[in-house]
Protein backbone atom coordinates (compact mmCIF):
# COMPACT_ATOMS: atom_id res chain seq x y z
CA UNK A 1 0.00 0.00 0.00
CA UNK A 2 2.49 2.30 -0.96
CA UNK A 3 4.20 4.13 2.30
CA UNK A 4 3.52 3.81 5.71
CA UNK A 5 1.67 7.45 5.77
CA UNK A 6 -1.23 7.96 8.38
CA UNK A 7 -3.83 6.08 6.25
CA UNK A 8 -1.73 2.79 6.25
CA UNK A 9 -1.61 3.62 10.47
CA UNK A 10 -5.11 4.58 10.18
CA UNK A 11 -6.17 0.96 8.60
CA UNK A 12 -4.55 -0.83 10.80
CA UNK A 13 -6.16 0.65 13.87
CA UNK A 14 -8.99 0.27 11.59
CA UNK A 15 -8.35 -3.14 11.40
CA UNK A 16 -8.99 -4.04 14.90
CA UNK A 17 -11.80 -0.98 14.76
CA UNK A 18 -10.39 0.74 17.59
CA UNK A 19 -10.20 -2.69 19.27
CA UNK A 20 -14.32 -3.18 19.08
CA UNK A 21 -16.05 -3.54 16.10
CA UNK A 22 -16.42 -0.41 15.00
CA UNK A 23 -17.86 -0.11 10.87
CA UNK A 24 -20.52 -1.56 9.07
CA UNK A 25 -21.61 -3.84 7.29
CA UNK A 26 -25.20 -4.03 6.88
CA UNK A 27 -25.44 -3.05 3.30
CA UNK A 28 -23.82 -4.96 0.08
CA UNK A 29 -20.42 -3.65 -1.11
CA UNK A 30 -21.63 -2.76 -4.07
CA UNK A 31 -24.22 -0.58 -2.37
CA UNK A 32 -21.48 0.82 -0.73
CA UNK A 33 -19.26 1.67 -3.49
CA UNK A 34 -22.46 3.29 -4.60
CA UNK A 35 -23.05 5.04 -1.50
CA UNK A 36 -19.45 6.41 -1.66
CA UNK A 37 -20.00 7.70 -5.41
CA UNK A 38 -23.43 9.49 -4.21
CA UNK A 39 -21.29 10.86 -1.55
CA UNK A 40 -18.45 12.49 -3.38
CA UNK A 41 -20.71 13.50 -6.33
CA UNK A 42 -23.29 15.52 -3.22
CA UNK A 43 -19.61 17.57 -1.63
CA UNK A 44 -18.57 18.88 -5.47
CA UNK A 45 -22.28 20.13 -5.88
CA UNK A 46 -22.69 21.41 -2.88
CA UNK A 47 -18.67 22.79 -2.85
CA UNK A 48 -19.66 24.47 -6.47
CA UNK A 49 -20.33 27.25 -4.04
CA UNK A 50 -17.66 29.34 -2.80
CA UNK A 51 -15.77 27.30 -5.04
CA UNK A 52 -12.65 29.30 -7.19
CA UNK A 53 -9.72 28.37 -9.37
CA UNK A 54 -7.56 30.54 -7.84
CA UNK A 55 -5.58 30.00 -4.11
CA UNK A 56 -5.89 32.31 -1.68
CA UNK A 57 -2.26 34.16 -1.47
CA UNK A 58 1.27 33.16 -2.91
CA UNK A 59 1.27 29.23 -3.47
CA UNK A 60 4.31 27.86 -0.80
CA UNK A 61 6.88 26.76 -2.46
CA UNK A 62 7.16 22.98 -3.74
CA UNK A 63 2.86 22.65 -3.76
CA UNK A 64 0.36 23.32 -6.09
CA UNK A 65 -3.54 24.71 -6.21
CA UNK A 66 -5.91 21.64 -5.17
CA UNK A 67 -8.85 23.77 -3.76
CA UNK A 68 -9.94 26.70 -3.01
CA UNK A 69 -12.95 28.47 -1.70
CA UNK A 70 -14.48 31.18 0.18
CA UNK A 71 -17.38 32.24 2.37
CA UNK A 72 -18.76 33.65 5.60
CA UNK A 73 -17.48 31.16 8.96
CA UNK A 74 -19.29 32.03 12.07
CA UNK A 75 -22.70 32.02 13.35
CA UNK A 76 -22.30 35.27 16.11
CA UNK A 77 -19.26 36.72 14.49
CA UNK A 78 -19.11 35.78 11.01
CA UNK A 79 -15.92 36.21 9.31
CA UNK A 80 -15.20 36.43 5.52
CA UNK A 81 -12.19 34.24 4.23
CA UNK A 82 -10.17 32.72 1.79
CA UNK A 83 -9.50 29.06 2.31
CA UNK A 84 -7.72 26.80 -0.18
CA UNK A 85 -5.75 23.45 -0.02
CA UNK A 86 -2.00 22.82 -1.38
CA UNK A 87 -0.75 19.19 -2.50
CA UNK A 88 2.44 18.73 -2.09
CA UNK A 89 4.58 18.14 -5.43
CA UNK A 90 6.87 15.31 -4.36
CA UNK A 91 4.64 13.13 -1.73
CA UNK A 92 1.61 14.46 -2.50
CA UNK A 93 0.44 15.87 1.49
CA UNK A 94 -1.68 18.27 1.44
CA UNK A 95 -1.94 21.67 3.45
CA UNK A 96 -5.12 23.58 4.31
CA UNK A 97 -4.89 27.57 4.44
CA UNK A 98 -6.42 30.03 6.10
CA UNK A 99 -6.42 33.75 4.61
CA UNK A 100 -8.54 36.66 6.39
CA UNK A 101 -8.91 40.10 4.68
CA UNK A 102 -6.21 38.78 2.71
CA UNK A 103 -3.94 38.15 5.03
CA UNK A 104 -2.60 34.26 6.07
CA UNK A 105 -3.67 33.62 9.24
CA UNK A 106 -3.49 29.59 9.75
CA UNK A 107 -2.41 27.05 7.88
CA UNK A 108 -2.34 22.48 8.96
CA UNK A 109 -0.89 20.08 7.37
CA UNK A 110 -2.86 17.18 8.84
CA UNK A 111 -6.77 17.87 8.45
CA UNK A 112 -6.59 17.38 4.65
CA UNK A 113 -5.19 13.76 3.94
CA UNK A 114 -2.41 13.65 1.20
CA UNK A 115 -2.78 11.50 -1.92
CA UNK A 116 -1.13 7.89 -0.36
CA UNK A 117 -3.59 8.35 2.84
CA UNK A 118 -6.31 7.09 1.46
CA UNK A 119 -5.40 2.83 0.87
CA UNK A 120 -6.63 0.52 -1.57
CA UNK A 121 -9.66 3.18 -2.04
CA UNK A 122 -6.81 6.15 -3.87
CA UNK A 123 -6.81 9.68 -2.50
CA UNK A 124 -9.20 10.17 0.27
CA UNK A 125 -9.60 13.89 -0.17
CA UNK A 126 -12.54 14.95 -0.92
CA UNK A 127 -13.65 18.52 -2.13
CA UNK A 128 -14.01 21.54 0.58
CA UNK A 129 -17.64 22.39 1.55
CA UNK A 130 -19.53 25.32 3.98
CA UNK A 131 -22.16 24.04 6.08
CA UNK A 132 -23.80 26.24 8.16
CA UNK A 133 -21.45 28.62 8.85
CA UNK A 134 -18.46 25.87 9.09
CA UNK A 135 -15.63 24.71 6.79
CA UNK A 136 -16.37 21.48 6.00
CA UNK A 137 -13.15 18.70 5.34
CA UNK A 138 -13.97 15.24 4.74
CA UNK A 139 -11.70 12.08 3.66
CA UNK A 140 -12.65 8.90 2.80
CA UNK A 141 -10.57 5.08 2.35
CA UNK A 142 -10.29 1.65 2.99
CA UNK A 143 -9.23 -1.77 1.57
CA UNK A 144 -9.93 -5.01 1.50
CA UNK A 145 -13.20 -5.06 3.51
CA UNK A 146 -12.85 -2.09 5.40
CA UNK A 147 -14.02 1.13 4.52
CA UNK A 148 -13.92 4.63 6.50
CA UNK A 149 -14.58 8.14 6.53
CA UNK A 150 -14.31 11.05 8.78
CA UNK A 151 -15.46 14.60 8.56
CA UNK A 152 -14.25 17.77 10.24
CA UNK A 153 -16.26 21.19 10.96
CA UNK A 154 -13.83 23.93 11.14
CA UNK A 155 -15.31 27.10 12.16
CA UNK A 156 -14.38 30.48 14.38
CA UNK A 157 -15.67 31.56 17.58
CA UNK A 158 -13.97 34.70 19.82
CA UNK A 159 -12.54 35.54 16.29
CA UNK A 160 -10.07 31.92 16.97
CA UNK A 161 -10.04 29.13 14.44
CA UNK A 162 -11.59 25.73 16.30
CA UNK A 163 -12.65 22.74 15.41
CA UNK A 164 -16.71 22.58 15.63
CA UNK A 165 -17.14 18.86 15.39
CA UNK A 166 -15.51 15.65 13.99
CA UNK A 167 -17.42 12.16 12.84
CA UNK A 168 -15.61 9.08 12.38
CA UNK A 169 -17.65 5.84 10.34
CA UNK A 170 -16.82 3.07 8.42
CA UNK A 171 -17.65 -0.48 7.13
CA UNK A 172 -16.24 -3.82 8.07
CA UNK A 173 -17.66 -6.64 5.70
CA UNK A 174 -16.40 -9.27 8.47
CA UNK A 175 -19.30 -11.45 9.50
CA UNK A 176 -20.32 -10.27 12.94
CA UNK A 177 -19.15 -13.06 14.86
CA UNK A 178 -15.76 -12.20 13.81
CA UNK A 179 -16.64 -8.30 14.54
CA UNK A 180 -17.96 -7.09 11.18
CA UNK A 181 -20.76 -4.32 10.98
CA UNK A 182 -20.76 -0.20 10.91
CA UNK A 183 -19.88 2.52 13.14
CA UNK A 184 -20.59 6.23 13.40
CA UNK A 185 -18.68 8.46 16.08
CA UNK A 186 -20.30 12.07 15.72
CA UNK A 187 -18.39 14.74 18.34
CA UNK A 188 -19.79 18.30 18.76
CA UNK A 189 -17.46 19.95 20.35
CA UNK A 190 -19.12 23.16 20.83
CA UNK A 191 -22.12 21.70 23.60
CA UNK A 192 -19.43 18.32 24.07
CA UNK A 193 -22.39 16.33 23.23
CA UNK A 194 -20.93 12.92 21.49
CA UNK A 195 -22.77 9.86 19.77
CA UNK A 196 -21.53 6.47 19.33
CA UNK A 197 -23.41 4.26 16.99
CA UNK A 198 -23.25 0.93 15.92
CA UNK A 199 -25.59 -1.60 13.79
CA UNK A 200 -24.42 -5.03 13.05
CA UNK A 201 -24.44 -6.87 9.50
CA UNK A 202 -27.52 -8.37 7.60
CA UNK A 203 -25.65 -11.92 8.11
CA UNK A 204 -26.86 -15.12 9.60
CA UNK A 205 -24.61 -13.84 13.38
CA UNK A 206 -26.85 -10.63 13.36
CA UNK A 207 -28.77 -11.49 16.24
CA UNK A 208 -26.01 -12.13 17.71
CA UNK A 209 -25.01 -8.39 17.41
CA UNK A 210 -27.54 -5.82 18.60
CA UNK A 211 -27.76 -2.09 17.41
CA UNK A 212 -26.28 0.23 19.85
CA UNK A 213 -26.98 3.88 20.44
CA UNK A 214 -24.69 5.34 23.01
CA UNK A 215 -23.89 8.95 24.06
CA UNK A 216 -21.31 10.55 26.24
CA UNK A 217 -19.96 14.55 27.26
CA UNK A 218 -16.70 15.45 26.10
CA UNK A 219 -14.13 16.60 28.87
CA UNK A 220 -13.28 20.37 29.30
CA UNK A 221 -10.23 19.74 27.52
CA UNK A 222 -11.65 18.78 24.53
CA UNK A 223 -13.97 20.97 24.16
CA UNK A 224 -13.74 23.68 20.77
CA UNK A 225 -10.21 22.43 20.90
CA UNK A 226 -7.70 24.30 18.30
CA UNK A 227 -7.57 23.03 14.78
CA UNK A 228 -3.72 22.87 15.32
CA UNK A 229 -5.32 19.15 17.65
CA UNK A 230 -6.58 17.63 14.95
CA UNK A 231 -3.88 14.73 14.63
CA UNK A 232 -3.96 14.37 18.81
CA UNK A 233 -8.16 14.00 18.08
CA UNK A 234 -7.50 11.58 15.36
CA UNK A 235 -5.36 9.48 17.32
CA UNK A 236 -8.11 8.80 19.92
CA UNK A 237 -11.36 6.78 20.59
CA UNK A 238 -13.84 8.49 20.25
CA UNK A 239 -16.55 5.36 21.61
CA UNK A 240 -18.32 6.03 24.58
CA UNK A 241 -16.76 3.59 26.85
CA UNK A 242 -13.84 2.71 28.67
CA UNK A 243 -11.71 3.98 25.72
CA UNK A 244 -12.99 7.09 25.90
CA UNK A 245 -10.38 10.27 24.74
CA UNK A 246 -7.56 7.43 25.39
CA UNK A 247 -4.94 7.05 22.43
CA UNK A 248 -5.73 4.63 19.84
CA UNK A 249 -2.09 3.35 19.58
CA UNK A 250 0.56 3.55 22.57
CA UNK A 251 3.73 5.67 23.27
CA UNK A 252 1.41 8.87 23.48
Amino acid sequence: MMQRSYPSMCLDARKQFRRLPDFRRRLPTLLLYLALALTNSAHSVAASTGASDNPCGRIDPGYVLDDSLRGSFGSTQPVEACIDVLRAQNDGKRRLRIFVDGKHVLSNDDVAMGTEDGGMLGDPYQQLEISHGSLVVQNVGGGGPLRWSETWRLTTRNFQWIVAGWDEGGWDFHRAADGGGEFHQSVNALTGDVRDNYDPPGDDDAPTKRSSRRTCKLPPEWRSPAIARIAAIRDRSWHCDASFTKPIRGGK
